[in-house]
């Protein structure tokens, strides 16, 4: 898939989900879930808190959990609730995914880790796989992101990448460090003598930190006129995490790559 609308489209022919809301939708909220009803995406049921709601989807009452309004810390408690959350994985990760370069490009995570480890960075990309394949990606191109293409020990960064690429990770292919540039442009990558099997194609960037993956991706939203749209991984069901802030269009892709995965 190469867009939004091949994503809506694809994930129509899956039947309608229910989506189970955390909090009152806010007014760009209640236009998205209006646009997903009227396409045959997505009907939603509103709960007065997070818990009632994770535990809908937990139950099978509902196939997707998503944030209303609710203070995110209660919204990520209900996920994370060993007794009825929806955590499956090792850990939680949050993943944009962007229209860009005629393609879908992953972004992760900006929203979740603080600064993970090398271990959990791994774990980051696992999460990552369903959701690439979910969009076509067989076999996922990983681009561990640094500010430079080479290992330099006073950038931790660097040193994590070059190992976690020596390692490799099972189900995709994986190169790093590398700048955000020629991780994306061909053009990029041969200008600057950089070749790999990642290099200049990724389609799943892995940031250091979410304080760079969420300047980041928010300058993409801001600066550009990408399309964009986030989920959170590693849930045994999809979870929509959204920003007060996100417009309509960003809500309806949001639903809509649940709906999909």
């Amino acid at each position: 898939m190469k867009n939004f609308n091949e994503i809506a489209e694809e994930a129509k022919k899956r039947g309608i989900r229910k989506i189970a809301i955390a909090g009152i939708p806010d007014p760009e909220l209640v236009d998205a879930l209006e646009k997903a009803k009227n396409k045959k995406l997505a009907e939603s049921l509103i709960f007065d808190d997070a818990t009632k709601a994770a535990l809908a989807v937990r139950n099978g009452e509902a196939d997707i959990l998503m944030k209303g309004h609710v203070d995110t810390k209660i919204f990520m408690g209900a996920v994370l609730d060993k007794e009825n959350g929806l955590r499956s994985g090792k850990l939680i990760s949050h993943i944009a995914v962007i229209e860009a370069f005629g393609r879908l490009i992953l972004i992760t995570d900006g929203g979740i880790c603080l600064q993970p480890t090398r271990e959990e960075k791994v774990e980051i990309i696992k999460n990552a796989l369903p959701v690439a394949r979910a969009l076509g990606i067989e076999i996922p191109k990983v681009a561990i992101l640094a500010a430079v293409e080479k290992v330099n020990p006073k950038m931790p960064e660097t040193v994590d990448a070059d190992e976690i690429a020596k390692a490799g990770v099972p189900g995709c292919l994986v190169q790093g460090p590398l700048a955000v540039d020629n991780a994306v442009s061909l053009d990029a990558a041969r200008a600057k003598g950089i070749s790999g099997p990642v290099a200049g194609q990724a389609d799943i960037l892995l940031v250091p930190s979410v304080l760079v993956g969420n300047i980041f991706a928010k300058g993409i939203m801001y600066f550009s006129q990408c399309a964009y749209g986030g989920i959170v991984a590693g849930t045994s069901h999809p979870v929509a995490f959204l920003s007060r802030s996100d417009a309509m269009d960003i809500k309806f892709n949001t639903i809509s790559l649940s709906c999909l995965i």
